[in-house]
């Protein structure tokens, strides 16, 4: 357990004893006195339930996802060292939503050690079937190990110059072959998902503006989509066959603007033009809503049925998620790679409401049902899972 977790523990105790002083010094009854003291362990009592994760993964994860039935895919860094030649490999485990986990890539198996080399995993994501899985990676030479230097986490950046690129699984693990493809991994792209057709699979190329491309894993068939249009920034909504996208040369007018992109049939939807775009593009888990940051510390909410009336809401810029019912935002304030608390922000009234008791989080994603989060704590990146309000 973290010391902030213990420190902040103690601090709620302190605050809770200075309440009970006061009351102590202007109750002058007994019976107020006892209730006074029962007030102080009811105010302990919540925090004590609510700190108790419904479950725990105690490995350093470096990357998950969750699935659709609340299944969640990991990667655990696994570093061999060989004489000065030191090599990760991520090995991929799939625990159940009751906690039980199992190895579905083993390193040695999925890329042994004949000629050395590295893969670090960046992302992963399930098919809305959850049946499949992709692993977006970052393929490296060896790296060269310094006499002094350790096997940290600090050190895992790796040697530049690695190359990005997709393998597909099956739940189990297995490797999907794209047919026909001289290569064993979909090469120089990133970002994949399968789509919710459970046929496609979506990816970025380049380094940003990207195009779209799409493949049939089945019989190798590949295609750029919307030809002649690049896009700043992607959120995938798999599950639609559709995308969301940020771009500025989307619109005769030249103006940036967020549209809407069906991935099959490649039609383009706008949906909002925006003087100024700061990032963070989210979609709602119904489809029907986008967010994103206009500006240093506003979000603007855009509903797709009345598209000409977004609402926007000051929160402090960060990474935010949705609530089930898509009324409220959970956001974590700050740089995605710095470790904050999470905040709950209304969106039609402004409000903020912390949880966790404050408590610093390195990552956070909601479970599709909206019933769960799963934190990511500082240093060691072990994963909890808590229940939502």
């Amino acid at each position: 357990m973290p010391d902030n977790l213990g420190y902040r523990k103690d601090r709620h105790f302190e605050s809770n004893s200075a309440l009970l002083t006061i009351l102590r010094r202007t109750v002058r009854f007994p019976a107020l006195l006892a209730s006074a003291a029962l007030l102080a362990g009811v105010l302990a009592a919540p925090l004590l339930a609510q700190l108790k994760p419904i479950m725990t993964i105690p490995d350093d994860c470096n990357a998950f996802a969750i699935a659709q039935d609340n299944r969640i895919v990991y990667a655990v860094p696994h570093i061999k060292r060989t004489k000065k030649v030191v090599i990760e490999r991520d090995d991929v485990w799939v625990a159940e939503p009751n906690g039980r986990a199992r190895k579905i890539v083993d390193v040695e198996k999925f890329m042994p050690v004949l000629e050395p080399s590295t893969y670090i995993v960046n992302s992963l994501a399930w098919a809305p079937d959850g049946h499949h899985i992709t692993m977006n990676m970052t393929t490296m030479p060896p790296e060269l190990r310094k006499e002094d230097q350790s096997d940290d986490a600090s050190n895992r950046s790796g040697p530049a110059g690695g190359g990005k690129a997709i393998a597909l699984l099956d739940e189990n693990g297995q490797e999907i072959k794209v047919a026909n493809s001289k290569t064993r991994f979909i090469e120089n792209v990133t970002s994949g998902t399968w789509l919710g057709d459970g046929v496609d699979v979506v990816y970025l190329i380049g380094g940003g503006p990207y195009q779209i491309g799409r493949v049939n894993p089945s019989n190798g068939q590949s295609t750029i989509l919307f030809a002649g249009h690049n896009f700043d920034t992607v959120v995938w909504d798999a599950k639609r066959n559709q995308a969301f996208a940020v771009g500025g040369n989307l619109s005769a007018i030249g103006k940036t603007v967020v549209v809407q992109l069906n991935l099959i049939h490649e039609t383009v939807s706008e949906v909002a033009r925006l003087d100024d775009y700061r990032g963070q593009l989210s979609v709602s888990p119904s489809g029907k809503r986008v967010g994103f940051f206009e500006d240093g510390d506003t979000i603007q909410v855009v509903d797709l049925a009345n598209s000409k009336k977004p609402t926007r809401v000051h929160a402090g810029y960060g990474r935010f998620g949705w609530s089930k019912d898509e009324r409220r935002v959970l956001l974590k304030r700050g740089p995605d790679e710095k470790s904050n608390d999470l905040v709950w922000v209304g969106i039609e009234d402004g409000s903020f409401t912390p949880i966790l008791h404050d408590l610093l989080f390195h990552d956070f994603a909601i479970t599709p049902d909206g019933s769960s989060i799963i934190v990511a704590e500082p240093g060691k990146q072990s994963l909890k899972m808590y229940p939502l309000d």
